[in-house]
């Protein structure tokens, strides 16, 4: 498991290239849920997700020699986009394979940072397989997305910066995919601050995790959500360990319910979150955080949304929200 100095180590790495986002404290959230809200937008984060602290954490530890024959990664966007920044900065050649329908706006991030971009498949595991079979071709170093400690170390300076921030929360939210923002949190925020309760959210159509610590052991699921960044049919055993021993529970939201909350996350908190990001803030709405009056913390995972994805919510529009008294 991750010692508490991996967390620390990390943090200085990513001192150059980091832009520590805020916690942003939400009146409106606040008052529907009768918690204290504070969300933490990491779509302001350079590459509009918390992708790089994981991405630059692991290429800057890896030697030299491999950093030179270059790197290869399977991403639906937003972690191939920091393993591309990350690659540009440190001067590492890089191929990212993308979903077949994979954003335009992720391949266009992942292009501009100079990516090369190879579509295969929908589904994280299909993508992973063929990125794989690519690096044995061509002597070049595989980085998961979730699956390995040093990228779990870079997710974790999330919590590390929400206990610096907030260090009297009790409850901490974020998404979970496959598992390597959550297992980062998790384990940094229990190493921080025993006490706090973590919560992982997963769409009802993408609870690969929720199944898995159900059974006991990582399970495979039938995938669909809107939530793009978190079509995970099963987690590794990596993150299904961590999650087993840190996540108190997982929180299941709907379609309609992530929706909702990137229609809410604009319109109240002024702030562009896609549904893979909102899907925290989806959990809070509907009920995740029990009782009352606690300190909540929703970890909002990104800003790089499909604009007819967008369009499409806002033309729906918002349903009516349970008692919804809200105010800006």
């Amino acid at each position: 498991m991750i010692e508490w100095d991996s967390f620390r180590m990390a943090r200085r790495e990513l001192a150059s290239v980091l832009n520590p986002t805020p916690m942003q404290y939400s009146r409106t959230f606040s008052n529907y849920t009768g918690h204290e809200v504070w969300v933490k937008p990491e779509g302001l984060q350079k590459t509009g997700s918390f992708k790089i602290r994981g991405a630059f954490t692991k290429m800057t530890r890896m030697p030299d020699d491999d950093r030179a024959l270059g790197v290869i990664t399977a991403s639906s966007g937003n972690h191939g986009a920091a393993v591309a920044f990350a690659a540009a900065q440190l001067g590492v050649p890089c191929t990212v394979v993308m979903p077949e329908d994979a954003p335009v706006l992720k391949e266009r991030a992942v292009a501009g940072y100079g990516g090369t971009i190879v579509r295969h498949g929908r589904f994280s595991n299909e993508r992973k397989a063929h990125a794989k079979v690519l690096a044995e071709e061509g002597g070049l170093t595989y980085i998961d997305s979730t699956d390995d400690d040093d990228i779990i170390a870079g997710q974790g300076t999330c919590a590390l910066e929400i206990i610096e921030q907030l260090p009297d929360v009790d409850t901490i939210l974020a998404p979970i995919g496959g598992g390597g923002l959550m297992s980062g949190v998790a384990t940094a925020a229990k190493l921080a601050h025993p006490g706090v309760e973590i919560i992982g959210v997963e769409p009802e159509g993408s609870r690969a995790m929720h199944a898995s610590l159900q059974a006991g052991e990582p399970v495979q699921v039938e995938v669909d959500t809107i939530a793009d960044g978190l079509r995970t049919p099963k987690p590794g055993p990596v993150t299904f360990a961590y999650c087993s021993r840190h996540v108190d529970r997982i929180h299941l939201v709907s379609e309609d319910a992530i929706r909702d909350a990137t229609y809410l996350g604009c319109e109240r908190l002024k702030l562009l979150i896609e549904p893979s990001g909102a899907v925290s803030l989806a959990g809070l709405l509907t009920g995740a955080v029990e009782g009352a009056g606690k300190k909540v913390a929703v970890v909002l995972t990104g800003g790089n949304v499909d604009l007819t994805v967008l369009a499409e919510i806002f033309t729906a529009g918002l349903r009516t929200l349970p008692g919804e008294e809200m105010h800006p």
